[in-house]
């Protein structure tokens, strides 16, 4: 039986809405999204992913059982690219823009996104789909 310590999870941030030319509408789950997109996600993440909504542990201190420490919050897809958002705890508790174009046979491939600018979900994903 897994035990979740309440104490750790923080609930989800409000996010702005966001206008992204291009784009189709927002994935709301990481459930959601294409087989290849969510596995790239996952490899370039290292480790586990709360689903949007779900328990997220945003502090430094992980006790065992923990909820994961990074949170899926929503993806865009425009054209063959995908923008994710995320949120990572710890002590440099931040959200994230991670990219993802489609590749070769099925595959997604990660496109790098500027770390400064990828807390500025809206901002930089709005540049990121000029790309």
């Amino acid at each position: 039986m897994l035990m979740i310590d309440a104490g750790q999870v923080s609930p989800m941030p409000a996010l702005p809405s966001c206008a992204i030319p291009g784009a189709r509408p927002a994935t709301k789950r990481m459930a959601d999204l294409p087989t290849p997109v969510h596995d790239a996600l996952l490899a370039s993440v290292g480790q586990p992913i709360a689903e949007a909504g779900a328990p997220f542990n945003a502090s430094d201190v992980v006790p065992p059982n923990a909820p994961p420490r990074v949170r899926f919050l929503r993806a865009y897809r425009v054209r063959d690219l995908w923008l994710v958002w995320v949120e990572k705890g710890g002590i440099g508790h931040d959200f994230r823009l991670l990219a993802f174009r489609d590749a070769a046979k099925g595959a997604s491939v990660a496109v790098p996104v500027p770390q400064e600018a990828s807390r500025k979900l809206c901002t930089a994903s709005r540049a990121m789909a000029k790309v």
